[in-house]
């Protein structure tokens, strides 16, 4: 069963195409990574099936259901919920006030938001370390750790994920790929967009090559590393 699927959806900055009917399925409980070169259009397919980029064509279901003129902030209750490129925590909040924006939307116990909080923390917890420290004082891993830990207290099913490694140091990149594995076995379904195309290649069992807003390859992500094309276009 498909958590997650985008048909032929279309997006456009003025005259340019940024998407030229991107088509996709997510299964249930699976990493799927999109892979493809700077400006191929990765960035705009998440936003678009979040909601953040207009379609002038197209359709977006969530588990079975018609998503596409749902607004971004009312995805989140549904389950959908992106972790954006960037980090983009709020850097004049401490790293617990980060974290309980993440559930935000949600109308539960503070029992359950409670076990909740210390779930995310045993993901991280580095992060546990600095709960009153400002997110803006953190370094670029740990802001990634707060990205990622502040959208699970959201409690997604469906997690997209928009290029988490980018401008970590290496340390830093191994964590966050064993933690999207982590993540992935507690039952949260997760689309990937990543720069790091061999890592991301290797734990997704569905990828996706995007060029010039085009789908040009899928298939499971381990069988694609050895495809000439991709490595020869994608991954140098």
């Amino acid at each position: 069963m498909s958590a997650l699927a985008a048909d032929d959806l279309h997006v456009a900055y003025g005259n340019i195409r940024a998407l030229r009917g991107v088509s996709l399925s997510v299964a249930e409980g699976t990493i799927c990574a999109v892979v493809g070169a700077n400006g191929a259009g990765k960035t705009t397919t998440l936003n678009a099936i979040c909601g953040l980029r207009t379609l002038t064509q197209g359709r977006i279901t969530l588990d079975g259901r018609d998503v596409t003129t749902i607004p971004p902030h009312d995805l989140v209750p549904l389950g959908l919920v992106q972790v954006p490129e960037g980090r983009r925590v709020f850097s004049r909040l401490t790293v617990r006030e980060n974290l309980s924006m993440g559930a935000f939307r949600r109308r539960s116990p503070r029992g359950e938001l409670a076990e909740d909080l210390d779930r995310v923390l045993g993901l991280f917890p580095r992060l546990r370390e600095r709960m009153t420290q400002l997110a803006g004082t953190l370094s670029g891993g740990e802001q990634q750790m707060l990205a990622m830990g502040r959208a699970l207290m959201s409690k997604p099913r469906t997690l997209l994920m928009d290029e988490p490694s980018m401008g970590l140091a290496p340390r830093f990149v191994d964590q966050v790929f064993e933690t999207i594995v982590a993540i992935n076995k507690l039952g949260v379904t997760i689309l990937l967009v990543e720069q790091n195309a061999y890592m991301a290649l290797e734990i997704a069992q569905m990828a996706y090559v995007l060029q010039s807003g085009e789908i040009v390859l899928a298939g499971p992500g381990p069988e694609l590393i050895d495809s000439e094309a991709v490595r020869t276009a994608y991954l140098g």
